[in-house]
């Protein structure tokens, strides 16, 4: 009997001591904890977002974690709790039993930390899991969600599942696949012809942005992991910052190559839905589901204007050839122009296809926006005019992406479908120089 009860009192110190902080503790802290204890949202002044931060106490002075001591420590208290009032997180459910019990194992056992640096993001810190493979095929067409042209205008990259594949701009035929990337591809930016953005993640669950070299795939690297979806991402046109932003309501910028974080902002109450780099890379435009549109400085990520003309959530975002003028479009059909103060134009109201969502903007020259809109249609404008110019091309579902590509005195626009199809049209041809499926087997 003594043997026995010696050999389950040794096997439960062992499952207890090889309790692993990355990959059992910081995840439920994530996503339980994080968002009201991070940078700008502090509550009671203390942090959750890093390892170091983790362990100093917070208003109530109280040490967080006390190696062996869970009773002691802080953070197990405010979650094993009964006090309603008390107990984290607030305004949710308790933490199931076995997270719970978890931690308390964690701490007991000397709140070991197998973490290289302390500094790091929590969520940096977290192993990655295996993802799951692309098919082989597909088994019905993908909507496409995002496109980035190379800089050599011969391959575009496109969104998939789980994947980014890429595909030659004058056959439409498939060249590569790249895989482990996010679930859902979101945006692309394809900034050198040796560094290609990828953004995305699940909705409610996870955001990624990774840099990859297409032609050695396996040279990668994460810049972001996010507790929700990466929506948008943007280059600046001298290669020099990539921006990015999404369900977190977050946009952080990063210096190029290297990666290096430079700045990181929560500039808006809601997801943020577009941005745009100006074509002097010194502003970003930034699109709400709150409602509004930003300008923000790309060097120090400070906000330099704020439009509010919008009645309903604000999808996409443009700028001018010349850097002042901004257009944002929103959930209802409306195009708004503004200044770089967030002033509205006289007379700057576009409405090229009625109530139907303005999924994605551009210029064609400094008077001709161009429009690609929920019911199908993707169009160029005459501004001054504020009418319809040139029906570009119209499909049979939204149009989601649109890219403008401009060689000498060409000009091509590159649109992608939620049925899957890309086209490619030129400035002044009725057909398509281009069309194919981007779904690996159709």
């Amino acid at each position: 009997m003594l043997r026995t009860l010696l050999f389950l009192t040794l096997t439960a110190f062992a499952t207890a001591a090889e309790i692993s902080f990355s990959r059992q503790i910081a995840p439920v802290l994530i996503d339980q904890c994080v968002e009201c204890h991070r940078s700008g949202k502090a509550k009671g002044s203390y942090r959750l977002d890093t390892v170091e931060l983790m362990l100093k106490a917070g208003d109530s002075e109280t040490a967080p974690v006390v190696a062996g001591k869970p009773d002691e420590s802080e953070i197990y208290r405010l979650i094993a709790t009964h006090e309603e009032d008390d107990r984290m997180p607030k305004k949710a459910d308790a933490l199931p039993e076995k997270e719970t019990k978890l931690i308390r194992e964690w701490i007991a056992s000397g709140a070991k930390l197998d973490v290289a640096d302390k500094k790091a993001a929590l969520r940096a810190i977290v192993p990655e899991t295996e993802k799951t493979q692309a098919p082989a095929k597909y088994p019905r067409p993908l909507p496409v969600t995002a496109l980035a042209l190379n800089p050599a205008g011969s391959t575009l990259a496109c969104s998939g599942y789980f994947e980014t594949t890429l595909w030659d701009v004058a056959s439409g035929k498939l060249t590569a696949r790249i895989d482990g990337m996010p679930e859902r591809t979101l945006a692309l930016a394809w900034i050198t012809e040796n560094q290609l953005a990828v953004a995305g993640g699940v909705p409610g669950r996870s955001g990624e942005v990774w840099l990859v070299n297409p032609s050695q795939p396996k040279e990668r690297k994460r810049l972001v992991s996010a507790r929700d979806c990466v929506l948008a991402m943007v280059a600046s046109p001298d290669g020099k910052l990539l921006a990015c932003g999404g369900a977190d309501n977050q946009v952080r910028c990063f210096e190029l190559p290297s990666g290096k974080l430079k700045w990181q902002t929560e500039p808006h109450a809601d997801w943020i839905m577009g941005m745009a780099f100006s074509p002097d890379s010194q502003h970003i435009a930034t699109a709400s589901r709150d409602r509004t549109a930003k300008r923000i400085d790309a060097a120090k990520g400070e906000i330099e204007a704020t439009f509010t003309g919008h009645d309903s959530a604000v999808l996409s975002v443009a700028f001018s050839p010349d850097s002042k003028e901004t257009l944002s479009g929103d959930v209802e059909g409306n195009i708004r122009r503004w200044d770089r103060n967030g002033d509205a134009a006289k007379d700057g109201t576009l409405r090229p296809g009625g109530r139907t969502e303005m999924l994605a903007l551009g210029f064609l020259d400094a008077g001709t926006p161009l429009a690609a809109m929920g019911s199908g249609s993707v169009v160029s404008m005459d501004a001054k005019a504020r009418k319809t110019k040139d029906k570009i091309t119209l499909y049979g579902d939204r149009v989601n992406v649109l890219q403008v590509q401009r060689i000498d005195k060409l000009t091509r626009i590159i649109t992608g479908c939620h049925d899957g199809t890309v086209r490619i049209n030129e400035l002044g041809k009725a057909e398509p120089v281009l069309q194919f499926l981007a779904s690996p087997g159709w």
